[in-house]
Order: C-alpha cells, then sequence, then structure tokens
C-alpha cells in the first residue's frame, strides 16, 4: 500500500497554525515541520519514504494514518522541533 506524505499534510491542514504560533515559526515553516514529522513517524514504523511516498505494509500504513489522524498541535513539544529540526538539517547538507 502506498500514501502520498502530502496527503497525510493536507489531511491534518488544520493543525498547522497552532504549530506556527506554538513555535514562533511561519505557516509554511509549520507545514515542512508536519511533513517531516509524518516522514519520521512512517520511518518509525519501517515503511520506506520516498519521494514523497510513503509504502509498506498495509496495516502499518493503516496504523500511521490513524496515528497521523490523531495528531493535535499539543502533539509537538520544543524538544521534540529541536530534534526534528537537528535531524533534518544534518540530512540536507
Amino acid at each position: 500500500m502506498n500514501v502520498k506524505v502530502n496527503d497525510l499534510v493536507r489531511m491534518k491542514r488544520g493543525v498547522i497554525p497552532g504549530i506556527a504560533r506554538k513555535f514562533r515559526i511561519s505557516e509554511s515553516q509549520a507545514e515542512n515541520f508536519l511533513r517531516i514529522a509524518i516522514e519520521e513517524a512512517a520511518r518509525s514504523k519501517r515503511l520506506s519514504v520516498k519521494k514523497g511516498e510513503i509504502s509498506g505494509d498495509d496495516a502499518a500504513i493503516s496504523e500511521l494514518f490513524r496515528e497521523v489522524e490523531s495528531w493535535t498541535e499539543d502533539e509537538f513539544d520544543e524538544e521534540d522541533f529541536e530534534i526534528l529540526g537537528y535531524c533534518r538539517s544534518i540530512r540536507e547538507e
């Protein structure tokens, strides 16, 4: 089974303004943060993330979908924000 990261981000578009306020970043940065969080959640379930698409076992994809669906802006704290931002900056170098 496959799912596009952008589809999951679109599903959670409502939490982006709250994430932006919480971490004092722009909404586009908050959207990018959410995208990274979704990709990392997928990887933690041993799903493949390539070119904006998550693939793997149907049950694991369904579990990821339910997890992301339940996220609120309170899902993330300052430590999550710092860790995900740090990991992303390392990957981009």
